[in-house]
């Protein structure tokens, strides 16, 4: 732009001279006619040439007033470029500066980035080793969880066997009273009076034992007579089928009480049911002389 600029100056400079060349080598030309004509133009014809010459000198000098205004105007314009174009460099020269300092900030950043992008590496490397442990620990966890779970199965039957194993009951016929119980035919007899009921298996409302395990168990029931015309027979029932018998005559004047018992050992499956039935007379009192029992050996 400087460089323009004081070429356009150069030039003006240029042309400015030329006129003033031009206007000089005129004037000399128009003295010169003047020494050669010498008479001839005389009068208002000198004066006429006078006059244009005077007119053309003034526009030359007006030319050269404006020329050198617009110099001026040039000049102050070249100057005020030159700051500009200055000001522009310093300008330049700082962005510079900050560019080679934004440049230098981008580098130690990507240093501390690939730092950070190694180390996140390395982290997501040891992330994934955890990982894997984790999951190989879960999975330990879930095997053992599976194992606890079937030890637990395994717990619970065996305390449920082991409660089941603990079956015990013994009752009597009344839970209180005195006197003879009378059936003319087998009757289911109900034992209200109840010592011992472990496992609950018996049942003081219905006179049933219900076996809720599968296994091998021993019963027994007595029957007690006294002041009976009728005599006593009594029996032990596996569901509706009878296993043993019991039974005397009617008392006499000379022999008026007496008692008998049995028992057996029965297999039972899950929902079979043991009872006394009674044909004739039997009798109880707070001796509780009339009783029904059992209990389990063990299970199958």
């Amino acid at each position: 732009m400087k460089t323009l600029e004081a070429f356009f100056l150069v030039l003006m400079l240029c042309s400015l001279y030329k006129a003033l060349e031009h206007n000089s080598n005129g004037i000399q030309w128009v003295e010169d006619a003047a020494e050669k004509q010498g008479p001839v133009m005389e009068g208002s014809e000198a004066e006429l040439v006078l006059s244009s010459i005077w007119e053309e000198l003034r526009n030359l000098r007006d030319m050269v007033v404006e020329q050198r205004t617009e110099l001026r105007q040039l000049m102050a314009r070249v100057i005020a470029t030159d700051i500009l174009v200055e000001t522009l460099q310093k300008e330049n020269e700082a962005m510079k500066a900050r560019m080679t300092a934004a440049e230098t900030l981008a580098e130690t950043l990507q240093m501390e980035i690939d730092g950070q992008a190694a180390e996140l590496a390395v982290a997501q490397q040891k992330l994934g080793t955890l990982q894997e442990k984790v999951t190989v620990n879960e999975l330990d966890v879930e095997e053992l969880q599976k194992q606890q779970e079937v030890q637990n199965v395994t717990v619970q039957e065996l305390q449920d066997l082991n409660q089941a194993r603990k079956v015990a009951f013994s009752t009597s016929l009344l839970a209180d009273g005195v006197g003879n119980t009378n059936h003319n035919d087998f009757t289911q007899l109900i034992f209200r009076n109840v010592f011992t009921n472990t496992g609950n298996y018996y049942n003081p409302i219905t006179g049933y034992f219900t076996a809720l395990v599968r296994g091998v168990y021993y019963f027994s029931f007595t029957g007690y007579i006294a002041h009976s015309e009728n005599g006593i027979r009594m029996r032990l029932m596996k569901n509706v089928n009878p296993i043993v018998f019991i039974g005397d005559r009617p008392t006499t004047p000379t022999d008026l009480e007496d008692n008998a018992s049995n028992g057996a050992v029965l297999q039972l499956e899950v929902g079979d049911v043991v009872s006394v039935q009674l044909s004739g007379d039997v009798w109880d009192d707070h001796y509780h002389r009339t009783t029904f029992s059992g209990f389990l050996l063990f299970t199958l």
